[in-house]
């Protein structure tokens, strides 16, 4: 800025309120550089998987991110929300409640305040605007880095809040040379048992089948359950838990899904990069 809009006087730099501002000397007005309000939606699907969109714009280019947008003058945060929502993806929503207020920053725009909402869609026809790429619901433990920070704390504190833990399967797959570990390919990183979230109407034996299937393309025989693990820390998302199976795995395994890698380790071969509780499991299990 170098010319006040009242009366095109030249402005100085001054110490006001203890920030540096710009002032006119002549009209004495102050400009006051406030952050912009922006509004975000966690929305989920029957399966409670998050969806996030491509960004077609800058800031944050093709990256992932929640739906989210700039609240316009008169207009109410929780207005802003619904009327992102049909914009971007073409459908209407219901606002469920608010998860809070965080600062932000952007190379663009500079500091934002940004106000995260759960909003509640009925509809899955979908139809992007010019603003965004793509649009792909993600499983809470698949999901991509996120191209503002504000955003992830959005989910987390979304989680932090949930009345419930999560529950989750993982499965000892046994191999005549050893047992099934997977490298993940989304936090939290390091080898792990294949395994993720039970879904609606899902019993735990389908999840578990679904997931060896999905993540390293197994069939699996004589499922059976081991044990349940249920410390609240253990994933460091948030509260899960996780029942685990031991099952034999049929046909030619092969990395997919969450699944960076694939290997098979013996008892004296486990690696020391484990996620979550699962060198443990392990233990319990090499042990039992």
């Amino acid at each position: 800025m170098q010319y006040c809009t009242e009366c095109g006087g030249l402005l100085e730099k001054r110490q006001i309120d203890g920030y540096g501002r710009f002032f006119c000397p002549l009209c004495h007005k102050i400009y006051y550089q406030n952050p912009l309000p922006v509004v975000a939606a966690v929305i989920t699907n029957e399966n409670e998987q998050i969806l996030l969109t491509k960004r077609a714009i800058s800031p944050g280019k093709g990256e992932w991110a929640l739906l989210a947008g700039f609240v316009e003058i008169d207009e109410s945060p929780p207005q802003a929300i619904l009327r992102e929502v049909k914009e971007e993806i073409g459908v209407k929503g219901k606002l469920e409640k608010l998860i809070g207020v965080y600062q932000g920053k952007t190379r663009i725009y500079g500091p934002v305040i940004v106000i995260g909402y759960k909003v509640l869609v009925k509809e899955q026809n979908f139809s992007l605007s010019e603003e965004i790429e793509e649009i792909k619901f993600f499983s809470p433990g698949e999901l991509p880095p996120l191209a503002f920070s504000s955003h992830e704390e959005i989910l987390n504190d979304l989680w932090r809040i949930r009345p419930n833990p999560v529950p989750s399967v993982d499965v000892i797959v046994e191999r005549e040379d050893g047992v099934v570990l997977i490298k993940r390919k989304n936090p939290p990183h390091g080898w792990a048992l294949p395994g993720g979230f039970v879904e609606y109407r899902e019993s735990l034996e389908e999840a578990a089948r679904r997931e060896i299937k999905e993540e390293i393309n197994l069939e699996v025989k004589g499922l059976r359950q081991f044990h349940t693990y249920s410390d609240p820390v253990r994933d460091p998302r948030f509260h899960t838990i996780t029942t685990v199976f031991i099952a034999k795995g049929e046909g030619e395994p092969r990395a997919a899904d969450d699944a960076q890698e694939l290997k098979i380790f013996k008892k004296n071969t486990l690696p020391s990069n484990m996620a979550f509780d699962h060198k443990q499991i392990l233990e319990d299990y090499f042990n039992g």
